[in-house]
């Protein structure tokens, strides 16, 4: 399912809904990180609770991004163990 919106700078903006399984999760967080049109994921479980909420667009590369990071994909990792079936909201602007 994807939302369409623009946001208040005039860009074009969007939401596209994804369910994972829990196992997938971590890997697929990892994935969104190279995609540059992805700003931010939320993963919600199944119930529609929201879980975390990551944004991606941090400007840094390389072993600076991994550091930072590494707390937010133990997080996203416990939640992948708790869950068998999670939803991603991941915002785009296109």
């Amino acid at each position: 399912m994807v939302n369409d919106s623009h946001s208040a700078d005039g860009r074009r903006s969007f939401v596209e809904r994804v369910e994972v399984a829990g196992e997938q999760l971590v890997s697929t967080v990892k994935s969104l990180l190279e995609d540059t049109s992805a700003k931010r994921v939320i993963v919600k479980s199944s119930g529609g609770r929201t879980l975390i909420s990551v944004p991606l667009s941090f400007g840094l590369a390389g072993s600076a991004l991994a550091v930072i990071l590494a707390p937010t994909f133990a997080a996203v990792a416990a939640i992948g163990a708790a869950f068998a079936k999670v939803s991603l909201e991941i915002e785009r602007e296109g």
